[in-house]
């Protein structure tokens, strides 16, 4: 299975900030490439850097004017919206297909691990 490359950033809370990093580092197939606290950052890294996966703080689940300007750069990027103090998730994509979105379906439509 491929690495995908993972960028943790603007997450406020510190404790938080590292339950998700520890998280994702105990997976052999997700490569943290770096944590910022400061979401200024995430042009200068995403120009320098092959990312897959960025993990976002959020304060609501709406995605940030400057996430549209980066999936409009990015498109085959994944963000991770975490808002609520980490217990909300929300899945960005740009120009989904229709088997993304089945996929989507049948990964997160049955949710056992409850």
């Amino acid at each position: 299975m491929e690495t995908l490359r993972c960028l943790i950033s603007g997450i406020p809370q510190n404790i938080l900030s590292d339950i998700v990093l520890n998280i994702v580092q105990q997976h052999e197939n997700i490569e943290v490439v770096d944590r910022i606290a400061d979401s200024e950052e995430l042009d200068s890294i995403l120009k320098q850097q092959s990312i897959d996966v960025l993990i976002l703080g959020l304060k609501t689940n709406c995605l940030p004017d400057f996430c549209r300007d980066i999936l409009n750069r990015f498109s085959d990027l994944l963000i991770i919206g975490l808002c609520n103090d980490g217990r909300m998730a929300t899945v960005y994509l740009d120009d989904v297909s229709s088997h993304e979105i089945i996929k989507i379906i049948r990964t997160f439509g049955k949710r056992t691990d409850r």
